[in-house]
């Protein structure tokens, strides 16, 4: 897990890097171009999507959880 999780950071700072340069249109840069921990959040959420399973709330962590289906 902590190796897609480094995955998932590289590629978050390679994306925020690519979206910082002049060669992006951010709709005239109208767009907040997302930092990276927006991008490696969202980046995780869609690897995430692929697995089969549901979000339920932990007390414990006070966040969302993902848990995999059966």
């Amino acid at each position: 897990m902590t190796n897609i999780m480094t995955e998932n950071k590289e590629l978050a700072k390679y994306l925020n890097a690519c979206m910082q340069s002049d060669e992006v249109n951010t709709t005239f840069h109208l767009i907040k171009v997302p930092s990276t921990d927006e991008l490696e959040f969202w980046i995780g959420q869609h690897r995430l999507s692929h697995c089969a399973g549901h979000y339920e709330w932990s007390e414990k962590f006070k966040k969302n959880m993902w848990v995999k289906d059966d």
